[in-house]
């Protein structure tokens, strides 16, 4: 009788909601921060702050549980997208011009491409 061979499984514990958590939180009081700078009302900054850091933390939970499963040019396209939006919208709370910001968040996008790509080719199991 052939034997199965058992698919290892890799949990993070407290680190897979840990980590995002604290991106989410670190991302809404900077977020809030840039809004006050911007002019925003009081509670206004509270609502931009709060509504970014959960969507950010959400996200990058998301990816982090489901990165696995996607091969290393989809896992690279997706920390990079997600880098260049976050960095877009914080950069875009500043009163910059949509171009500024455009090519801002596609160098860093690219960048991270590049980065994440060759980590995930290098480490590959």
């Amino acid at each position: 009788m052939a034997a199965h061979a058992a698919v290892p499984v890799r949990h993070h514990g407290a680190l897979g909601w840990a980590i995002p958590l604290t991106l989410g939180v670190i991302y809404g009081f900077y977020t809030s921060f840039m809004a006050r700078e911007a002019g925003q009302s009081a509670t206004a900054q509270i609502v931009i702050g709060l509504v970014s850091a959960v969507v950010l933390a959400g996200l990058c939970f998301a990816l982090g549980r489901y990165q696995q499963a996607l091969p290393r040019e989809v896992r690279a396209a997706a920390y990079s997208v997600l880098l260049g939006i976050a960095v877009g919208y914080l950069y875009s709370l500043s009163g910059r011009s949509v171009l500024t910001v455009t090519v801002l968040s596609l160098a860093l996008a690219a960048a991270m491409f590049c980065v994440s790509f060759y980590i995930f080719y290098t480490h590959e199991d």
